[in-house]
């Protein structure tokens, strides 16, 4: 049985490791101060995004912990369950195709609404006790998530390019957005609970039912409401495909994304590693399960998790003042490797737990260096495009095990295979950054020395002109 004082304690002790390593790095004390405080132009455009980007998480963030419940309590079995989930996943695998290229032309901040416009249609299709309906709101909860994902990012790294702000600056950006991505699942899962216990699943006739567990779906519907209302008035339109060479076709962004192979091995980590964390998403709850033993309590370890995830954001503005964006890459990947093989390996709860919490720590740590890393590598004018090309594969290997109904230890082969070829493509990709900047580096004195030929050069003509002009 897992116990309760190693659940209760890993909360205890993420809260505090994540408090002294805030308190050791006084940057990361300005940041967080100066995004309610600054009055400087980074914290100014923070100000705009982080509320329309932390409004839409929270949305989702609502609904993750009880859609399973709220199914169960329709009375759908696990077998149909799993066909929900695949609906969702192949939908966003099918419209991801095409939906970042037309957000890239239509506009990332019209698609972000449009983001909240969808799931709100996801949203209300929980009321009603259909299979047909809750198929359809999965199929809308798919597409949702292939923009919630790709617009938001997108939207960002434009504008912060457009104002701009360097690496650095849009690593912190995206540093404190994760930041507060983990504070509002933790929020979600409490304001959820509450919700929840107003009323119970109550049916209206109809097939339709209220209060219970569709009741954190309502609230979600206002944050919503909210997250659209901020994005329209205060976001500016920016656009990818804008240019006359802007590429326009799918088959001419995969053949942008396999002629440069950065571009590639970027999305090859990308969809390796975030397919392993949705499989542990749908798998974590019965890796804690014992027979004959009492349920443990998801939701406190639901918490511990999102405290793992909000302390990895703040260890990765800690190490990326010094350490290279693909080195923390390289690092996370090697690190989340031996927590799935830990969980392939024992069945024993306690090591699967610590395991599980180790890595919840790299997925805080995965998001902003993915982002900034994505930023840099992939190219604005079809960003949104290729970030939802990333999501193919991505969504095929997730329901690969939902298909096939892979026992845990199965499932758990399937994402150690994913990690180790994710440690290979990101040394790959280490490798190739590194020698870009060294060849940059040595390049540089070069230029400089041009530069300062050019000068002298200029600085001649212009006296031989003065003498010419004035003898």
């Amino acid at each position: 049985m897992l116990p309760h004082s190693l659940i209760y304690g890993s909360i205890v002790a993420g809260l505090l490791a994540a408090c002294a390593v805030v308190s050791l790095d006084r940057s990361q004390l300005a940041s967080i101060r100066g995004v309610f405080a600054s009055k400087d132009d980074l914290a100014s455009f923070q100000r705009l995004y982080l509320p329309g980007f932390l409004l839409a998480m929270l949305a989702d963030w609502l609904q993750g912990p009880f859609v399973y419940a709220l199914y169960q309590g329709y009375g759908i079995d696990r077998e149909h369950n799993g066909y929900l989930f695949v609906a969702g996943f192949s939908a966003s695998a099918l419209f991801g195709t095409f939906v970042g290229s037309l957000a890239d032309k239509g506009g990332r901040r019209k698609f972000a609404i449009l983001y909240c416009v969808i799931y709100f249609g996801h949203c209300t299709t929980k009321h009603w006790n259909a299979f047909g309906m809750l198929l359809f709101g999965r199929v809308l909860g798919g597409i949702s998530t292939s923009l919630l994902f790709s617009v938001f990012d997108s939207w960002l790294v434009s504008e912060s390019q457009r104002q701009g702000f360097d690496e650095e600056q849009l690593g912190n950006t995206f540093s404190l957005a994760h930041f507060g991505s983990s504070i509002a699942a933790i929020g979600a899962g409490q304001f959820g609970e509450v919700v929840v216990n107003l009323a119970p699943l109550t049916e209206m006739g109809g097939g339709m039912s209220y209060g219970g567990y569709t009741a954190p779906f309502d609230l979600a519907i206002i944050i919503l409401l909210l997250c659209m209302l901020h994005v329209t008035a205060s976001w500016t339109e920016n656009y990818g495909q804008s240019t006359a060479k802007a590429i326009t076709s799918s088959d001419s962004v995969l053949w942008v994304i396999f002629r440069k192979k950065q571009i590639l091995l970027c999305g090859l980590i990308a969809c390796l590693f975030e397919s392993s964390m949705f499989i542990f998403v749908f798998n974590w709850t019965p890796c804690l399960m014992e027979p004959n033993q009492p349920v443990p309590p998801f939701g406190h370890i639901f918490t511990g998790f999102m405290i793992l995830c909000l302390l990895g954001t703040r260890l990765y503005s800690y190490f990326s003042s010094t350490i290279p964006v693909e080195t923390i890459g390289l690092g996370i990947m090697i690190v989340s490797m031996f927590c799935h093989v830990a969980v392939f390996l024992f069945e024993n709860v306690m090591i699967r737990f610590l395991a599980f919490l180790v890595f919840e720590m790299m997925v805080g740590l995965y998001f902003p260096m993915m982002g900034t890393l994505k930023g840099d590598i992939v190219p604005e004018d079809m960003r949104s495009t290729i970030y939802n090309i990333y999501r193919v594969p991505l969504n095929v290997i997730v329901m690969l095990p939902l298909l096939m109904n892979f026992s845990i230890a199965t499932t758990f082969a399937v994402t150690t295979v994913s990690l180790i070829s994710a440690v290979i493509y990101s040394f790959l990709l280490h490798n190739m950054l590194m020698e870009h900047t060294a060849v940059a580096a040595e390049d540089l004195p070069q230029a400089q020395e041009l530069g300062k030929g050019c000068e002298e050069h200029s600085v001649n003509d212009r006296e031989a002109v003065n003498f010419i002009q004035f003898p």
